[in-house]
């Protein structure tokens, strides 16, 4: 999902598993409740997978938080999302108005004159990172086998029945997140919510308020002409 950005687990957890265990154990209709719990997370998610690999546009709105602990701030904004698939993307934010993202399938254009006014990122599309906008896509295309999948349990987000579902990649250098919750609309095979931790501890919740597959796009969504005046940036500032 869009936006270009700028960690848990203890020992007494794997205790209280184990003895929360010894109790199922004696419970058969607490291990069918919890094995149908899991069973839902599992389905709710192959429902998503299912139906983001059929469809071939996309176009959603958004609304996104993002805390960070290291600044210790946190940021709102919003926009509109579009998508044709392979390698095509638009962001454009309604707050803070002007700023842009745009893969075009050869190039991303990072544009944020919010932050970052008089200039804009120009990467090739196969450089590190500059699929990092696609966050929809590294959740519901990468290979099952690639999170371990938990949750299930029921949830209203924005008035609509959800599930939890929460994936955790196998190997970490494979998705640019540490965890990632999504809540999936127990109707539609579409996410609702989807919160992302990274290894900083940076949380970027993504509230999606409206949902359109295989959307007629404007035929010029995912051209990007930089504005008069502003330089051209090849290189991720910092990197080598």
């Amino acid at each position: 999902m869009p936006i270009v950005m700028p960690s848990q687990g203890p020992f007494i957890r794997l205790r209280g598993v184990v003895r929360h265990g010894a109790a199922i154990a004696t419970s058969p209709l607490l291990v069918g409740a919890l094995l149908a719990q899991t069973i839902s997370g599992d389905a709710a998610y192959e429902r998503v997978v299912t139906a983001w690999a059929a469809q071939s546009t996309l176009e959603a709105k958004f609304d996104q938080r993002i805390t960070n602990p290291i600044l210790g701030r946190t940021v709102t904004s919003r926009g509109v999302f579009l998508q044709q698939r392979p390698g095509r993307i638009a962001v454009t934010f309604s707050d803070p108005v002007g700023d842009r993202i745009v893969s075009d399938g050869k190039h991303l254009w990072v544009y944020l004159p919010s932050s970052t006014p008089g200039q804009v990122l120009k990467l090739s599309a196969d450089a590190d990172g500059a699929m990092v906008p696609d966050l929809l896509g590294a959740l519901f295309e990468a290979p099952r086998r690639t999170f371990t999948i938990s949750g299930g349990e029921p949830a209203t987000i924005e008035g609509r029945k959800t599930r939890r579902v929460v994936l955790v990649p196998r190997v970490a250098a494979n998705v640019p997140f540490q965890r990632a919750t999504v809540w999936i609309d127990d109707q539609d095979p579409r996410p609702v919510r989807v919160q992302l931790l990274d290894e900083q501890g940076v949380e970027r919740t993504i509230t999606l308020t409206s949902w359109s597959p295989n959307a007629a796009l404007p035929v010029n969504a995912f051209t990007f002409i930089p504005p008069k005046g502003v330089k051209v940036v090849t290189k991720i500032p910092g990197s080598k």
